[in-house]
């Protein structure tokens, strides 16, 4: 399960927490599998490969884990590790629960949640650790006129106290980090075809646990920090669809 490499990860142990998940990889873990996904996704723990990461979130996909129907979703959004395309990514956001009346195209569907998958990844990398707790952040967003508005945000750390001052401030400004990472997001997706999308509301969450996030340590220069090449991953078997080389 996840606990051994949370667990290695808050203790420092980068090579143990890719062991223990290269290990859930091979016996065909779905949560370990996703969990890995993320890591070599953010570059949590051994090197940065976001077109590899496809492969991890595809394989849980496959395994039961449709939660990460929503990962893969985004990297067919994006175009990265497998063939681009927002129709796809629109049929894989239906398996991980979205509009499930089917009341959007599959094409806006797939933009719009690309979209939202690529917000909360930026917002999971760029937030402070820890800054947001419990709670569900949900979004609606309408594709056709570019119009986001925020649902519900979850609970939000307070800042240590400062010198002198028994108030304390929370961590973040939430609605004000969550519309720069959605602007941010919309600048980066693949332009869609404005023609065809929709002018219909679809509500989504958007993942900001950053449980993997704060466990682990994101790889780069410094004492302390793993070398990505001493690292191997365990690459998921019989995924389709995957690019060649990923």
């Amino acid at each position: 399960m996840v606990r051994p490499i949370l667990s290695a990860m808050s203790h420092g142990d980068c090579a143990a927490a890719v062991k223990a998940g290269n290990e859930g990889v091979t016996s065909g873990e779905a949560p370990v599998v996703f969990a890995l996904g993320r890591m070599v996704n953010e570059g949590i723990c051994t090197a940065q490969d976001r077109n590899a990461a496809a492969s991890y979130f595809a394989r849980a996909n496959e395994l039961g884990d449709h939660g990460s129907a929503l990962d893969f979703a985004t990297k067919v959004g994006l175009g990265e590790g497998v063939e681009q395309s927002y129709e796809r990514a629109g049929e894989l956001c239906r398996t991980g629960g979205l509009d499930p009346q089917g009341r959007m195209s599959r094409y806006a569907l797939g933009y719009a949640c690309t979209v939202g998958g690529l917000a909360a990844e930026l917002l999971r990398t760029s937030v402070p650790r820890g800054a947001f707790r419990s709670g569900a952040l949900r979004v609606e967003f309408t594709p056709g006129t570019g119009a986001m508005e925020i649902r519900s945000t979850p609970s939000v750390a307070l800042a240590e106290e400062g010198t002198g001052s028994n108030l304390r401030h929370p961590l973040v400004d939430a609605p004000r980090e969550i519309t720069r990472a959605w602007k941010n997001a919309l600048a980066q997706v693949p332009k869609p075809d404005a023609a065809i999308l929709d002018k219909l509301s679809v509500e989504m969450p958007l993942d900001v646990d950053m449980t993997l996030e704060s466990a682990g340590l994101r790889t780069g220069s410094g004492e302390g920090r793993p070398q990505p090449a001493d690292i191997k991953l365990a690459m998921p078997l019989n995924v389709s669809g995957m690019k060649p080389g990923h």
